[in-house]
């Protein structure tokens, strides 16, 4: 489930990176760059939330005569006393047992599905190593961008180091399942 009130700071703080204001275009693609493989937004859901901070009181509208067809808006004093508040409480997200459908597969299999399993655990493992290319990847288009990378630099090397948690949990499942089953496994 996405975190909305996370998504909605987010934009809040983007926002105030522009003083003069910005539109939700503009905004919705420097999300793409800056934020990009954490943080992907769809158009609809930008302008919905760009909507209910502005019905809020947190955003107002801008005359842009340079976007006479867009509407910008730019942080408010409200907001911005808002998104100072929010920076420095405590974060409502604490990490949580994650739930894993492998689990439930490992739980449940058969020793007569151990051979398939171990297929299964090496196609999510595949799927790691992709996930850690495409982070790799989000990290070479940071040099590109004219902002400063060490956050975004700080939150991939999170995702890093959940990713290659994963692959060892995944691993350490393949080698025991080895050890407990032998041939059946392989």
């Amino acid at each position: 489930m996405r975190n909305a009130r996370a998504i909605r700071y987010a934009l809040l703080g983007m926002v105030s990176r522009h003083p003069g204001g910005i539109h939700g275009y503009a905004l919705k693609r420097q999300c793409d760059r800056i934020l990009g493989h954490f943080w992907r937004l769809s158009f609809s859901e930008v302008y919905r939330v760009l909507d209910g901070l502005q019905g809020d009181g947190l955003l107002e509208e801008v005359l842009d005569k340079s976007s006479v067809k867009r509407k910008v808006v730019r942080v408010t004093d409200q907001g911005r006393c808002r998104l100072g508040m929010f920076i420095l409480e405590p974060a409502a997200d604490l990490p949580l047992p994650r739930r894993q459908e492998l689990a439930i597969k490992l739980l449940f299999a058969g020793p007569e599905c151990v051979h398939d399993l171990t297929q299964v655990i090496n196609r999510q493992r595949d799927s790691c190593m992709e996930e850690l290319h495409l982070l790799a990847a989000q990290r070479r288009k940071l040099r590109r961008v004219p902002v400063d990378p060490f956050v975004v630099n700080l939150l991939i090397d999170g995702a890093e180091g959940s990713v290659r948690a994963h692959v060892s949990w995944l691993d350490d499942i393949s080698k025991k399942l080895m050890e407990r089953f032998g041939a059946r496994a392989t």
